[in-house]
């Protein structure tokens, strides 16, 4: 498929048109701590909160600067028991987080998350060592696709801190979006700090 930034714009307008006109909360630049985590991050320029028009589980927020389709920031802080996305529909086995995870295990939790949505075959690599907000975690970058096609890929750091499972995820089409804020995302990862 050979989807173009111009087609995708042109959808994701049809979509805002065709869904009416709610209030979709602005998160506006410089130090913000998501509900539910224990960590602050500086933003660098404002950010649309899509956590209420897309339901997510308790702890996880989304944020985007274009629309979900062109870039999907998830802040996380997850609770033993909880999940990083909401499934589909009640067949569909729901990835949940456990303190006994070991590093590998947390990396295959946010993979089968991705695994859970319209992402096709997620897979990680690059894994390393970096702290989220002091605490020891492991970096990641991530490589997908929509159903529709269309490549996109991330970058994911998760660390532990107490029982709760603490994460930062970007995810963007490879053509264009990623590219154009990875670095602006890398700067938001190495500024978390406790909260």
């Amino acid at each position: 498929m050979n989807t173009t930034r111009r087609g995708l714009l042109v959808a994701v307008a049809g979509g805002a048109v065709a869904s009416g006109c709610a209030t979709i909360p602005l998160v506006r630049a410089g130090a913000y701590q998501a509900k539910g985590a224990a960590f602050s991050v500086m933003l660098a320029r404002p950010w649309s909160d899509m956590t209420t028009t897309v339901p997510q589980p308790r702890g996880v927020r989304v944020l985007t600067l274009h629309g979900l389709q062109l870039n999907q920031l998830y802040l996380a802080g997850i609770a033993p028991g909880g999940s990083l996305m909401r499934v589909a529909d009640r067949d569909t086995p729901r990835p949940t987080y456990r303190t006994d995870m070991s590093e590998q295990e947390l990396v295959e939790f946010v993979i089968d998350s991705l695994a859970t949505m319209n992402f096709q075959d997620p897979q990680s690599t690059g894994l390393r060592p970096q702290n989220l907000a002091g605490a020891p975690g492991v970096r990641f970058e991530i490589n997908t696709r929509l159903e529709t096609g269309l490549n996109f890929s991330g970058t994911a750091l998760v660390a532990r801190s107490g029982d709760n499972l603490h994460l930062l995820m970007f995810l963007a089409p490879s053509e264009y979006y990623y590219g154009a804020f990875v670095q602006e995302v890398d700067a938001m990862f190495a500024s978390a700090t406790p909260a």
